[in-house]
């Protein structure tokens, strides 16, 4: 007698854990799913011809002519078309100065540091309003040594003096949200995490934006740090 019972309770937990199990397993693969099927909207991103952007400068003295990895690798290099194997990382910026737009921004790396283009491949005013910077299947200048599938956002505004706008971050959120699921791109970073951006290191992003920033990779389920940046073998 005690033995069946031993049997019925052995058979009874074996069900009830094949049971937790089985529901365990549905809730995780329903959340895949939906996941899977429900990618981001896209958010509205004024576009480089409705803000006026100057094209881009196959002359300029720091990203001169085209990009040729034995003769010319610090030229403009234009991606394959399956930016999804080359792009990995998303690394956000400030200006460092207020009260500008996009133009003056690219004016700047343009004229003044010698770039082809504006250096990010997007920007974020204090309205929360996005700009598209340079196309994004061309390498940016914006992280030294690290621009290689690297995504560069800025948000305007010196935030070593002021707190970015909750605007401005609620936009950062659905770029990053829309870029991280379009491109499958699971890291994400601060300027300043990366080595060697000048003899004395940077300040980049600001001290009251960069501490906000691995909330927003662990919001969107990504990874925090410059762990994911990796060279494409076709470059090598």
């Amino acid at each position: 007698m005690l033995r069946a019972k031993n049997r019925f309770s052995f058979g009874l937990a074996l069900i009830l854990a094949f049971g937790l199990g089985w529901l365990l397993y549905q809730f995780v693969k329903a959340e895949t799913i939906t996941l899977k099927d429900s990618p981001p909207p896209m958010p509205t991103i004024i576009s480089r011809t409705e803000w006026g952007a100057r094209p881009l400068n196959l002359e300029s003295p720091e990203e001169f002519g085209i990009f040729d990895s034995q003769v010319n690798p610090e030229g403009v290099l234009t991606y394959p078309d399956n930016l999804n194997s080359v792009l990995n990382t998303i690394v956000v910026h400030h200006s460092a100065f207020a009260y500008v737009g996009p133009t003056e921004v690219q004016d700047l790396h343009m004229d003044r540091r010698g770039f082809a283009d504006v250096a990010y491949h997007f920007l974020i005013d204090s309205g929360g309003i996005i700009y598209e910077g340079r196309e994004i299947n061309i390498r940016g200048a914006h992280v030294q040594g690290f621009n290689t599938g690297s995504v560069g956002i800025v948000l305007l505004g010196n935030f070593n003096e002021t707190d970015p706008a909750q605007v401005q971050i609620n936009s950062l959120q659905e770029l990053v949200d829309y870029l991280r699921y379009t491109y499958e791109i699971r890291y994400l970073a601060g300027h300043k995490d990366y080595p060697g951006q000048s003899p004395d290191g940077t300040e980049c992003p600001g001290d009251n934006l960069y501490p906000l920033l691995p909330d927003v990779a662990r919001e969107l389920g990504m990874k925090y740090g410059i762990d994911g940046y990796v060279v494409p073998e076709w470059l090598r």
